[in-house]
């Protein structure tokens, strides 16, 4: 069994004997975070998701701490027609600059995303037929088709409402445009970010005066940075640090499980990777229960699929994809691969430490049944180019699917759908399409759970990607700080609850 002693052992040398030396409470607030705004902010990208973090931007709708849907700039939604909603917006709000909230620039700024080259994987002309303002306080959206999602859709980071004065010369800024309870003052590139309590924020008093948030995509870092008081929070630590973090005197951990799987990407349209069987003897390469065990040290749980068992859409009874390097051969020769003779190209970005163990690990078990890896690490921007056009065989990724959209049908269609907009494995199924379709526009839950169960399903019978783990989030954080929470997306972090002692 493979082991992070070293890694640990690294982490201590690096923190050193001396206890920690807290940040003096009362002061600036600091938050060391993994991923950088690295498309300038623009909203039809994860940059979105970095101002939601931040409590700069602020959407009609919000996904809570309990997960449930609530009202944010919208007080209230309604749908007027199978293929139309009506959002009715919050009296009173101001953007940062002192603009008025109204109808028309919340239109303006939704339409904004519609019209981009690359639009969210949420948000999309494929999915939004019209935004329009239908009078000063209401909002109205309409789909292609039938849809009971709209009001979950506008709660995803791509849908942020800024100032008019925000967009200028096709380029976004953030700074002082927004409309939550903070303020951006300056953004120092890929570094970090100051921020300051915004007086005038509609949602009540706001406790932090400052905050400084560091983007450092190293994980152990973070974990260095907050347990000697350099920050009070560190975000996404690692799994091997968390015995130490637990031990230090004046830390406390937050972990909870997330809807968020480690996947093995496979190119689906590259032979010999567009043959079933060869991507089903891959699955049965891995032993996804020894990887748990041993790169996550026992945090998390070995994926049954793209969903974890406990969530009300996962197949009833799913279990890890058989580990059995013996059929896994056989599968390989029944494809026409002799042993040896196929080597695959493995991407892992260094933002998600454990990915670097794991494409060792992987690479391993694929040499085990002949298959042949080459890692290459780097950060994820420098995957990324290459992933998305479709120039890789492997690659591991670290995917929410309710970020987008707090429903699977969303992360269903974009990663899944022959036309989806994040769709980097490259599958398309007509029969697959058809099925989620036809749920578009059911209201009921349970009928929709059970086409996403089977769909889902068919993805691990396919092995379509290879379902890794199911995921769990881990913040460290200061016992000065209080009322500190994970987001169940990790959509939000500074709220106005968040204080300082």
């Amino acid at each position: 069994m493979i082991t992070r002693a070293g890694l640990v052992a690294s982490f201590l040398y690096t923190l050193g004997v001396a206890g920690a030396a807290f940040a003096q409470g009362g002061g600036k607030f600091v938050i060391a975070e993994n991923f950088p705004p690295r498309a300038g902010f623009a909203l039809e990208t994860d940059d979105a998701n970095v101002l939601s973090k931040a409590g700069c931007l602020e959407m009609l709708t919000r996904i809570d701490f309990d997960g449930k849907l609530k009202p944010a700039l919208a007080t209230s939604w309604t749908q007027t027609a199978p293929d139309t909603w009506d959002f009715t917006l919050r009296k009173g709000v101001s953007f940062q600059d002192g603009q008025a909230l109204t109808a028309a620039n919340a239109a303006a700024a939704l339409n904004a995303v519609l019209k981009v080259t690359a639009p969210a994987r949420a948000f999309s002309p494929k999915l939004i037929k019209s935004v329009e303002a239908i009078n000063e306080d209401t909002v109205r959206v309409t789909t292609p088709v039938a849809s009971v999602l709209t009001p979950l859709r506008l709660a995803a980071a791509n849908t942020g409402i800024l100032s008019p004065a925000a967009y200028k010369d096709g380029k976004i800024d953030p700074v002082g445009t927004c409309t939550g309870p903070f303020v951006i003052t300056r953004v120092n590139g890929q570094q970090g970010m100051s921020l300051k309590r915004n007086d005038k924020y509609w949602g009540g008093a706001v406790k932090l005066a400052e905050v400084e948030i560091k983007f450092i995509p190293d994980a152990n870092v973070r974990a260095t940075q907050v347990r000697t008081g350099e920050a009070h929070v560190g975000g996404a630590v690692p799994a091997s640090t968390l015995a130490t973090l637990k031990s230090t005197a004046g830390l406390k951990i937050e972990s909870i499980a997330t809807p968020r799987t480690s996947t093995l990407l496979i190119n689906t349209k590259k032979a010999p990777l567009d043959n079933p069987k060869v991507r089903q003897a891959l699955q049965m390469a891995l032993d996804l229960q020894g990887i748990a065990a041993s790169v996550y040290e026992g945090s998390v749980q070995p994926a049954v699929g793209p969903f974890a068992p406990t969530e009300p859409w996962a197949p009833k009874g799913a279990k890890p994809a058989a580990y059995d390097p013996k059929k896994a051969q056989a599968l390989l020769a029944e494809a026409g691969i002799k042993p040896g003779s196929l080597t695959l190209d493995l991407f892992a970005y260094v933002e998600k430490i454990e990915f670097k163990d794991l494409a060792a690990i992987l690479q391993d078990q694929f040499n085990a049944i002949g298959v042949k890896a080459n890692i290459r690490v780097a950060e994820y921007k420098a995957l990324e180019p290459d992933i998305i056009a479709g120039k890789y065989d492997l690659a591991l990724l670290s995917r929410s699917h309710m970020v987008d959209v707090a429903d699977p049908a969303g992360y269903l269609q974009s990663d899944y759908g022959c036309g989806g907009g994040y769709n980097l494995s490259h599958y398309c199924n007509a029969k697959f399409d058809e099925k989620l379709a036809k749920v578009a526009g059911e209201a009921d839950p349970a009928k929709r759970y059970a086409v996403y169960a089977e769909l889902a399903q068919d993805l691990q019978n396919d092995a379509v990607n290879i379902f890794v783990i199911h995921e769990a989030a881990n913040d460290a954080y200061s016992t000065k700080v209080r009322n500190y929470k994970i987001h169940p997306l990790y959509q939000y972090t500074l709220t106005p609850e968040l204080a300082l002692e």
